[in-house]
């Protein structure tokens, strides 16, 4: 009995909040609220709603569900709890514009790779494989617009950055902060449930690292992706992505798509090296400003954050194992 119960208690001991913290910590209720959510939107979406999950309210709703669950509440709660600065500082204007603008090559980025995935998957006999969240919706109105923008990007930005590059990232020392841009970009790929944007998604997270770091908030990220997104609306009749939903094989894919992805790739690694370029010279010149050498040791990234290794715990092996049963079901073509 005696070997019960200490096994019991290290279990239990395991859902404490860790003193230090660390980034595996937070992992396993990102991946709960995820399963929670996809439970209960699979069982209203069951039933007799007038619409589909497909359409843009059906996807709305399950936008919400799933950013506050999985994303926001998670991150608050931890924040609350140990006291985390998982929003981070606000370091001026100047920084915020240049991530709205660094959203530019981002997109080329994300269209560019999905566009050039989708094709080789299916050149390569694969079937298409929808995301786990997605809308089809074929008139455009300026309200509509609107609705979009806040469904696929404003919310989701919002609550990933709060996730991914607040709650997650705090995890991770000053000392050990690089392997945050592998770790961060691969959770977020996980977590994003779209399997033929994978390669886009793992430099967007890359990305956003490198924003979060520079910026030293959450707000740049943010609007990193929004910038993102506008960039797309803009230039979409010259760079657009290939729309999962009307194509079956590979010869329904367009041969245009070469000749636009592979030149917007040039130009995207071109723009990013210039920004990243300009945010770091940015960030070194508000540093040396506003601290110096005297920064207090509180208003640090990670200063709360455990040894890197800790965060491969108990809790992020259940997290991990709840994300490889809901990607099994998505490649079994399970829809909510």
């Amino acid at each position: 009995m005696g070997v019960f119960r200490s096994l019991g208690n290290a279990i239990v001991n395991q859902f404490r909040y860790p003193k230090p913290y660390n980034w595996g910590y937070p992992v396993f209720f990102g991946a709960a609220g995820m399963g929670i959510s996809f439970l209960a939107l699979k069982l209203m979406y069951s039933g007799t709603l007038p619409f589909s999950s497909t359409s843009l309210i059906g996807c709305a709703i399950i936008t919400i569900l799933i950013v506050m669950l999985a994303f926001v509440a998670p991150s608050v709660l931890l924040a609350e709890h140990g006291g985390l600065y998982i929003t981070g500082h606000y370091t001026g204007v100047g920084a915020l514009i240049l991530s709205f603008l660094s959203g530019a090559p981002l997109y080329l980025i994300k269209a560019s790779f999905h566009n050039l995935t989708v094709a080789a998957w299916l050149r390569a006999g694969g079937s298409v494989i929808f995301p786990a969240v997605f809308y089809q919706f074929d008139k455009v109105s300026g309200s509509t617009l609107m609705l979009e923008l806040l469904i696929d990007t404003i919310i989701p930005a919002f609550g990933f950055s709060l996730f991914f590059l607040g709650a997650v990232w705090q995890g991770f020392s000053e000392e050990n902060k690089r392997w945050a841009f592998i770790i961060i970009p691969l959770l977020m790929a996980l977590f994003s449930f779209d399997f033929l944007d994978i390669a886009g998604i793992l430099v967007i997270g890359w990305w956003l690292c490198m924003v979060r770091s520079r910026t030293e908030n959450i707000y740049g990220p943010i609007l990193t992706l929004i910038g993102s997104r506008l960039t797309g609306i803009l230039i979409d009749s010259v760079v657009s992505e290939v729309d999962l939903t009307t194509i079956r094989v590979y010869s329904d894919i367009p041969g245009t798509i070469y000749y636009s992805s592979v030149p917007a790739l040039f130009v995207a690694v071109i723009l990013l090296a210039f920004f990243r370029k300009t945010l770091g010279e940015f960030h070194f010149t508000y540093s040396a400003d506003i601290y110096g050498d005297d920064r207090k040791p509180e208003e640090k990234d990670g200063v709360q954050a455990e040894s890197l290794f800790r965060g491969i715990n108990l809790l992020f092996i259940l997290g991990m194992i709840i994300l490889a049963v809901f990607w099994f079901l998505l490649f079994k073509g399970m829809r909510l």
